[in-house]
């Protein structure tokens, strides 16, 4: 079968659905002789980013159907003759295709926010859909936000079929990144993997969007190549917020800043190997001095050591300021929520420390006080924990923060190296 997708990297469980509907438009009668239907549309849902027109315009490429694309372009009254409009062309040239892109977008409030009063736009996109249900006329939709369509539209008959354009996965990430670096002139230090974990979580058109301002960054610094110090600045630019500052704080501040970072830096690699993508101590538009962004599939693993782990790696910053200087780090209440968040998780949702901590369905003080308590023995238990564990890399620790100071930044290579004495 010929490869419709092709520039589409990753993503083989939508290509698939996707590959089996453009066989059944192209192959109809085999189909229908064998008893199986076309469904009579699919929608496509998705944050923005992600590749949604492009895999929709790859299945209508793949098909000989003429297809009658329909945007909403302004709010001026006529979008509703606009939309009956494209479905008259199209089942005037059918077999073909209707193409609803971003139809969330449709109408000025959600079906969601209607009782039995949905917004006129998706009341005739519906109409429509039935006036050529017996027609060779497919619908395919995109959408950010699904639950803003009423369920009436989302029903089998209509858009029945609904495929979800998730972020891609780290592996499908690194092709990506390795596709559109196949597009620039490369330097020797680029390192396909450490930008996977850089921009970790990121849509599809991020990655695209974070190589080309890079390649723009070597040409304005007329380097010959893109090299991997252009890849993280053009991430910090338009991932992190945290352009170049002339602003800097002082050279104590700066350490212990360093100090921080680093311990969320060890701590995050020593308890869950590969998980740290960046360590900065860079500041950002908001004036947050200093961030680390981790990857890793939290929802994947769920085991009472792994939410510890988390607990530790969110303490991890105000550990080490304790261990490094001897005093409470006054800049750690973001990282104490964090915590505190997995501790009601254990202490709460899975009653790992007994069935007396179950408050849900019980709002007395008893029941509260019970479970804080809780909480904070499973707070300073980690806390404690996690202060031997730097205690006991130090050195690691002290290498960490001086490559911050000198580097300002590292990646997945420069932590791993650290951390685990990679070369």
């Amino acid at each position: 079968m010929a490869d419709y997708f092709y520039g589409v990297i990753g993503y083989e469980d939508i290509k698939k659905e996707l590959n089996i509907i453009i066989d059944m438009m192209n192959n109809t009668q085999m189909y229908e002789d064998m008893g199986a239907s076309l469904e009579k549309g699919i929608i496509l849902e998705g944050n923005p980013g992600t590749g949604k027109t492009t895999m929709a315009n790859c299945l209508i490429k793949a098909t000989d159907r003429k297809c009658f694309v329909c945007r909403k372009k302004a709010s001026d009254g006529k979008f509703v003759d606009e939309i009956v409009k494209t479905f008259e062309e199209a089942k005037k040239n059918a077999p073909s295709i209707v193409f609803l892109d971003d139809i969330d977008k449709f109408a000025e409030k959600g079906g969601n926010d209607f009782d039995d009063n949905d917004p006129e736009e998706f009341v005739t996109i519906q109409s429509c859909i039935d006036e050529v249900k017996d027609e060779s006329v497919f619908i395919i939709a995109t959408a950010n936000k699904i639950r803003k369509l009423p369920k009436s539209l989302l029903r089998p008959g209509r858009l029945g079929k609904c495929l979800y354009v998730r972020l891609p996965k780290p592996n499908e990430s690194e092709k990506i990144i390795e596709h559109y670096l196949s597009k620039t002139r490369m330097g020797t230090d680029l390192d396909a993997l450490s930008i996977s974990k850089l921009l970790y979580g990121e849509t599809c058109a991020t990655l695209e969007n974070v190589i080309a301002r890079a390649a723009s960054k070597a040409v304005f610094n007329r380097k010959e190549t893109v090299a991997m110090g252009d890849i993280v600045s053009a991430c910090l630019d338009l991932v992190f917020e945290s352009p170049e500052y002339d602003k800097k704080p002082s050279a104590d501040t700066l350490r212990r800043i360093a100090y921080h970072e680093a311990g969320h830096a060890v701590v995050g690699e020593l308890l869950i190997p590969g998980s740290v993508g960046i360590a900065s101590i860079r500041m950002s538009s908001s004036d947050t001095l200093g961030f680390v962004r981790y990857c890793r599939e939290d929802d994947e693993c769920n085991t009472l050591e792994y939410y510890e782990n988390l607990i530790k790696t969110s303490l991890a910053g105000k550990a080490a300021t304790e261990v490094v200087y001897g005093e409470a780090d006054l800049g750690a209440n973001k990282d104490l929520h964090s915590a505190f968040d997995r501790a009601i998780k254990i202490a709460d949702d899975f009653c790992t420390y007994g069935f007396s901590n179950w408050i849900e369905d019980d709002t007395t003080s008893f029941s509260g006080e019970n479970r804080n308590r809780t909480m904070a023995l499973i707070m300073e238990q980690q806390y404690q924990a996690t202060k031997k564990l730097l205690i006991d890399n130090r050195e690691i620790l002290d290498a960490m923060a001086d490559a911050l100071i000198s580097k300002t930044t590292l990646v997945y290579s420069d932590i791993q190296k650290l951390v685990m004495g990679k070369e």
